[in-house]
């Protein structure tokens, strides 16, 4: 593996790990009813799991952005998003799986049906972020092979 790809698949590693980071921090703050001080100024009227879940999913898709260009930019040869998403194993997604059952647990336990649906939705877009993320690297990683 080249000193490029290299970088890349590090690069890529630390932001998938800022990634799941996001995911644990924003269940743990659902699960035990942390305060939040959103990042994005809000003016509308939502609740404190609202815009908990505005933030996650704006960091994650950034996070997801860069992978997606990162991958891109650093391959020979363009991939497919289909062939992306084929290269990242199932054994990857264990913990982004995991995460996302902490995610059904705070929708059950929420107390607004709004607040349900965000939750869901919003742990559905982690799972894929993840896929899109772990298969960004393990490209990165097969094409410099």
């Amino acid at each position: 593996m080249n000193s490029a790809k290299k970088a890349a698949v590090i690069f890529l590693s630390v932001i998938n790990i800022l990634t799941l980071a996001s995911g644990v921090i924003t269940e743990l703050t659902m699960a035990l009813g942390g305060d939040v001080t959103s990042i994005i100024p809000i003016q509308a009227q939502m609740t404190v799991n609202q815009i908990l879940l505005l933030n996650f999913t704006v960091i994650i898709t950034v996070t997801v952005l860069i992978s997606i260009v990162t991958a891109y930019l650093v391959t020979d040869v363009p991939y497919s998003p289909k062939e992306i998403l084929s290269n990242c194993s199932g054994v990857f997604m264990i913990l982004p799986i995991l995460i996302f059952c902490v995610a059904i647990y705070n929708a059950v336990s929420a107390e607004i049906a709004a607040d349900r649906i965000w939750i869901i939705l919003s742990g559905v877009y982690f799972v894929l972020v993840n896929l899109i993320n772990f298969g960004c690297i393990l490209t990165v990683k097969y094409d410099s092979e």
